[in-house]
């Protein structure tokens, strides 16, 4: 007797749909509080978490209040999971109060170097420090200080604004597989560093850069150089393999000033290796030309393009296609070898 075989059945995505300050979203089974309001545009200051990373809860800023769900109260919203017909108020004084309160103790020992710090004018503790209220300081005792260790010739590492987010160990061993950096010490003593100076060993250490929401971690082949809003910038395609990882190179005075992690999470997510973040200083080679020229003169581009094409297309007509030759680059991209 032969058995018949199971009708296929058709597995329901339950998506929950919940209601902050009075907008409703629907997301995805897992999703978060914090990842709905993030949906919805509503700024939840937050620092541990990250969309790539997760949450851990290990900064306690991101406290909204709960009107209606299993988890009634006071929560982190990163940490609690989103539920159909649950009611979420961002702006109740409790958790108001909560963030502000957090985010003065954050900022207790960090030093007031914001004007020489490299990550000013796109750093996360800035935004998400006033984001929570917080905005004149009361302490004004002695601040916690740290010997900074010499992590090689890529990234500065600047210990004192550290707020123990715990981003950078996370990316370090979760993603880039290093065994050489981590967390020590205790209580207010908490460092995130190597057993001792010497360069990073992971060849994606690079990423603390991107990941750390301060300015602890900086790119050192960029240190003082220009701020972010000086930058030209434009998505692009890392040239260094055939991966195709998604780029974001800045420019300034007809130089690369630095390239960071895209956001294409079907290549790279937000993650690029070092070779892609610190391998292009070719790029501004003083012997690399930087106008067009005729003759030794200078010429703008639009003229020299022109001229260039007549000159093409005159030898193709005397001497055939076969008398042309183009020369292309390993450093090129595929896209730019093809034209």
């Amino acid at each position: 007797m032969r058995c018949k075989s199971p009708e296929p059945v058709a597995l329901k995505l339950f998506m929950p749909t919940l209601t902050i300050d009075n907008q409703t979203v629907t997301v995805t089974e897992g999703a978060s509080v914090l990842d709905a309001a993030i949906a919805l545009g509503i700024v939840v200051p937050h620092f541990c978490y990250h969309h790539t990373l997760g949450a851990v809860g290990a900064c306690r800023q991101c406290a909204v209040t709960i009107l209606e769900g299993s988890q009634k109260g006071l929560k982190m919203s990163c940490l609690i999971a989103a539920e159909d017909g649950m009611v979420v108020n961002t702006c109740e004084e409790e958790s108001v109060a909560f963030r502000g309160q957090v985010s003065e103790w954050l900022m207790t020992n960090h030093p007031h170097d914001c004007p020489v710090c490299d990550e000013g004018g796109e750093c996360q503790l800035q935004d998400m420090t006033i984001g929570a209220g917080h905005g004149i300081r009361r302490y004004r005792g002695n601040k916690r200080t740290y010997t900074n260790q010499e992590l090689g010739p890529f990234i500065a590492q600047e210990m004192n604004r550290c707020i123990q987010c715990y981003r950078c160990v996370r990316t370090y061993k979760d993603y880039c597989g290093g065994e050489d950096f981590g967390v020590m010490g205790s209580r207010q003593r908490v460092f995130f560093g190597r057993f001792k100076d010497g360069p990073l060993e992971s060849d994606f250490s690079g990423n603390l850069i991107d990941f750390c929401p301060t300015g602890v971690f900086t790119d050192r082949t960029n240190r003082f150089k220009t701020r972010s809003w000086d930058l030209q910038q434009a998505p692009s395609v890392c040239p260094h393999c055939s991966l195709g990882c998604s780029t974001l190179p800045g420019g300034r005075y007809q130089e690369l000033q630095r390239v960071r992690s895209g956001g294409n999470r079907l290549t790279n997510d937000s993650f690029i290796c070092d070779r892609a973040r610190f391998g292009s200083d070719w790029n501004n080679h003083p012997k690399r030309p930087r106008e067009a020229r005729i003759g030794g003169e200078k010429v703008e581009f639009s003229y020299a393009l022109e001229l260039l094409e007549e000159r093409l297309e005159k030898l193709v007509g005397e001497h055939g296609g076969d008398a042309l030759r183009l020369l292309g680059s390993p450093r090129a991209s595929f896209e730019a070898n093809l034209l």
